[in-house]
């Protein structure tokens, strides 16, 4: 299997919550869409990771941010406007994945061009299934957009 990891399509998972990570990391290993999960445990650890700065210089670019909203420092919700607002990251598709079913926090994410508003599930194989149909949506059936040509060197 070496060598071909980088082939992968790369997701970034944006999330602080230990546990949330530990679960979402196995969910990753039972889908049948293989993928790199890459984690930030906040929105400035997202930017440098998607920016790549140090130590993040030579990280694949994702093909999918999930995202919380209840971030440490930087806000999901303010991670999503930086996002949007830089040229070089707002064609990454950014899905915000979050347990707040709060009609403002939905329409705010909207509003800040998030992709899709996903609702976490509360067992195990509902999370699978809600995984697999959206990595097989995002990385199987929707052409992304291409990268724009970078503008930090």
């Amino acid at each position: 299997m070496r060598g071909s990891l980088s082939h992968l399509p790369a997701i970034l998972l944006v999330e602080d919550d230990p546990a949330e990570v530990r679960l979402l990391r196995e969910v990753f290993t039972v889908l049948p869409v293989r993928t790199q999960l890459h984690v930030a445990c906040d929105g400035r650890e997202a930017l440098a990771f998607l920016r790549h700065e140090a130590p993040y210089q030579h990280v694949p670019r994702p093909a999918l941010i999930l995202l919380s909203l209840k971030l440490p420092g930087l806000t999901g919700h303010q991670l999503l406007a930086e996002l949007k607002r830089d040229p070089a990251l707002q064609p990454i598709p950014a899905l915000v994945f979050t347990n707040s079913q709060s009609p403002q926090d939905i329409r705010q994410s909207y509003e800040l061009g998030a992709n899709s508003y996903l609702l976490k599930p509360f067992g195990f194989e509902q999370l699978v299934e809600m995984m697999h149909v959206t990595t097989v949506y995002w990385l199987q059936v929707v052409t992304p957009a291409p990268p724009f040509p970078s503008r930090r060197h």
